[in-house]
């Protein structure tokens, strides 16, 4: 089966989805790209050596031989080229955040139900050995009773530049660019139960610095944030993001039960994953010395895509609890407007 696919975006991100398709030829086929502008759309397809480059996405999917879409633009242009492709048959695989906002998410997984497509976010840390291991122990039962999750990003000096600090590109700052890794890890962990209530707070600490290498006046998104989040069934989640804090690089998720824990510290230091098991007594270390097979790499996560579509399976990583992420950002924006705890729309 040949599975014909087409980009839309061809920045930065757009080189891995495209390099992991071509490593699947003859399966797989790199068929158009597309990308506002038509120079970097025409210097991608000669790179890629792909014949069809458009500038405007309807007509990278009025092509019969495209089955398959990354959509690899700026987070706020997701939702409207996803849910065409999805209207025209075709099957989405779309780069993290989801989305600008719950609403545009919601729009995009109503339109994958439609349709009967694969809607996949390509969220590569879903396959992170070190997570699937973790998520094994708490689906056997292994943490107890859970009833507090962590998930921290403290980059000590991370701020990018271009469309990531544009609000009307970006749809958030921090929070959702990097942030959405360790949020996404942590509902993953636990199942997805449904987020119930935020209060959190976003700030632009270091963007309009003199001596950073973006505009300060294009700056208009958070550099740091933090959250409470009351998730359903009596777990308490804190959730916390910068770009750029005076604190030493620290990133983790952290479970903790009544008759165990699980923390993963994806970059160190010390081990990348530990499990821990028993009571108050007689607590013991039972982190696994073989570990799940998987990658944090993006073409890994392209390759379960192709797969799927392949096989007939059901999305990797689909929308419908990806979507708490875009639930979570918004009632932490509103709650830091207002200075209060607000109720997730999960309408």
């Amino acid at each position: 089966m040949d599975i014909g696919i087409g980009i839309i975006g061809t920045g930065g991100i757009a080189r891995a989805h495209a390099g992991a398709y071509l490593d699947m030829a003859p399966e797989v086929e790199l068929v158009a790209v597309c990308d506002i502008d038509a120079a970097r759309a025409k210097d991608a397809a000669a790179e890629w050596g792909v014949a069809e480059v458009c500038t405007d996405y309807r007509d990278l999917l009025s092509l019969d031989e495209i089955d398959a879409v990354s959509v690899c633009t700026p987070t706020a242009a997701h939702s409207e080229p996803a849910v065409a492709a999805l209207n025209a048959g075709k099957h989405v695989l779309v780069e993290k955040p989801m989305a600008a906002n719950a609403g545009a998410a919601r729009q995009m997984v109503a339109a994958a139900e439609r349709a009967d497509k694969l809607l996949m976010v390509e969220m590569k840390w879903r396959f992170m050995p070190e997570l699937l291991a973790a998520r094994q122990a708490i689906a056997r039962g292994d943490l107890g009773r859970i009833y507090y999750a962590e998930a921290i990003g403290w980059q000590h000096r991370g701020i990018p530049g271009g469309s990531f600090i544009r609000r009307e590109l970006s749809g958030g700052g921090a929070l959702m660019d990097n942030g959405v890794y360790t949020l996404d890890a942590a509902l993953y962990l636990l199942g997805h139960p449904r987020p119930l209530t935020a209060s959190g707070a976003a700030a632009a600490i270091f963007g309009q610095t003199p001596d950073g290498n973006w505009d300060p006046q294009d700056f208009t998104v958070e550099d740091f944030g933090t959250a409470f989040v009351r998730l359903d069934g009596g777990i308490s989640l804190f959730f916390g993001h910068a770009w750029a804090i005076n604190f030493t690089e620290q990133w983790q998720v952290r479970i903790a039960g009544d008759q165990g824990a699980a923390e993963i510290r994806p970059f160190g230091p010390g081990p990348k994953l530990r499990l821990v098991r028993g009571g108050y007594g007689d607590l013991e270390e039972t982190t696994p010395a073989a570990l799940p097979a998987g990658s944090t790499d993006v073409g890994y996560a392209v390759g379960r895509f192709v797969e799927a579509i392949r096989k007939g399976d059901p999305s990797p990583v689909p929308g419908d609890t990806f979507l708490y992420t875009n639930a979570i950002f918004d009632a932490l924006y509103e709650s830091g407007r207002l200075g209060r705890e607000v109720a997730i729309d999960l309408s």
